[in-house]
């Protein structure tokens, strides 16, 4: 009988997340749905009123500024963090 080898699995560590990646990525989340909810809200204003496409970017507007305004809340919560660990 041949004796097989036995590998050592390497185990993955998890790296912690630095605080400077999650505000980075913060950053990067609030510019593009500020970007997406001023197109949509520009568009909102550009179609005929009382149609289906101006009701739709309403709603598109509504929802993307509540979300883009979540992540300025966050952004801002990291930002405290950041300056309170110096």
């Amino acid at each position: 009988m041949v004796a097989r080898r036995r590998t050592k699995k390497e185990t993955k560590r998890n790296k912690p997340v630095l605080l400077r990646d999650r505000t980075d990525l913060a950053w990067k989340n609030f510019a593009l749905f500020l970007v997406l909810f001023l197109f949509s809200f520009v568009l909102y204003n550009i179609t005929t009123p009382g149609g289906l496409l101006n009701n739709f970017f309403q709603l598109l507007s509504w929802i993307l500024g509540v979300l883009t305004f979540a992540i300025l809340i966050a952004f801002v919560v990291l930002f405290i963090l950041k300056s309170g660990k110096k």
